[in-house]
């Protein structure tokens, strides 16, 4: 199985489908109104179907990425996944139908817990608790940005992205960039110029979903009476992020003109299904587009579904 498949379609994919899911299921279909009886039956078949259609994708994602930090529709259907399963089989960490035990049967029995989940009373606070932790993240960051601006104001911020070659794509395992960018951040702060010169750092990491790859754009935020416009932060920052990836890793050129027009972004351009980003020039401007709640499925094909447990898809930090 393609782990790139599996991180930048499948996972993307069933996070939605999870999402869509619970909106039926808790509020119901549009569309002329049935009885209950006949309500059930059809969300029954018409979601079993869904599931079934990529059965094969997403029961090796259980399995593949079974300790990874999932998004959250897909961490609810990990759960009731092996709550399902541990009832065939305790000690099982994969699903195997058989005669008995079949794909369908498998399917509904996810569904008919998450629909049960969903119809708590807890489940909607939980859902609450998750997004403000969510908000609570963004406003930290944005206050120590802040904060930082008003001790060094006018304070210059040097956005690079962090990316890799075409070509390479089926190397970039979520878990391989997320080790490179731990490697890169640990040597970044061991440089003298960055111990002198930095106050703050951001980065976002991002999916680009047109070419099935991963890239980071990142900030240094500089302590204005220190920063030089002599030095080539560029090729210091390249050196780093190649060192940390074996070689494989390259700075992206983004054409600020074009990003300046409507829809441009550099991911994707032209593709229906990968939202346009809009070209943030500093951390801020990045903060206020990301999505609002941990629970959003609105940036479509480009949602990071997948994470290295204890690492955030997007973060700053104060030196």
């Amino acid at each position: 199985m393609d782990i790139t498949h599996i991180e930048h379609q499948t996972a993307p994919r069933l996070e939605k489908d999870v999402h869509d899911f619970f909106t039926q299921a808790r509020y119901g279909a549009s569309g002329p109104k049935k009885s209950d009886v006949e309500n059930e039956k059809n969300l029954k078949q018409e979601w079993s179907q869904v599931f079934l259609d990529y059965f094969g994708d997403w029961n090796f994602l259980m399995y593949s990425h079974r300790d990874a930090e999932l998004g959250f529709w897909i961490t609810l259907f990990r759960n009731a996944y092996y709550c399902v399963l541990s009832e065939v089989n305790p000690y099982a960490r994969y699903f195997v139908p058989d005669t008995t035990y079949t794909k369908k049967w498998m399917i509904e029995q996810i569904l008919e817990k998450l629909k049960t989940l969903f119809w708590t009373t807890g489940f909607i606070e939980f859902l609450h608790q998750c997004n403000e932790q969510y908000e609570k993240h963004i406003n930290q960051i944005r206050d120590s940005y802040i904060g930082v601006s008003k001790t060094s104001v006018d304070a210059p911020d040097i956005k690079f992205y962090l990316s890799f070659p075409s070509g390479t794509e089926q190397l970039q395992s979520i878990d391989w960039v997320i080790k490179s960018f731990r490697k890169f951040e640990k040597n970044l702060k061991c440089q003298p110029w960055f111990r002198g010169q930095v106050i703050f750092t951001y980065y976002h990491l991002i999916r680009d979903g047109y070419r099935n790859c991963y890239v980071i754009r990142f900030y240094l935020t500089f302590q204005k009476v220190f920063y030089s416009i002599d030095t080539n932060y560029s090729a210091l920052i390249l050196r780093l992020w190649q060192e940390a990836t074996d070689g494989l890793g390259t700075l992206l050129i983004v054409d600020e003109e074009r990003s300046k027009q409507p829809l441009g972004n550099p991911f994707g351009l032209g593709r229906d299904d990968v939202l346009a980003f809009p070209e943030p020039q500093d951390p801020l401007d990045d903060l206020d587009n990301v999505p609002e709640v941990a629970s959003s499925v609105s940036e479509k094909m480009n949602k990071i579904c997948i994470l290295t447990r204890g690492f955030k898809a997007f973060h700053g930090k104060k030196w």
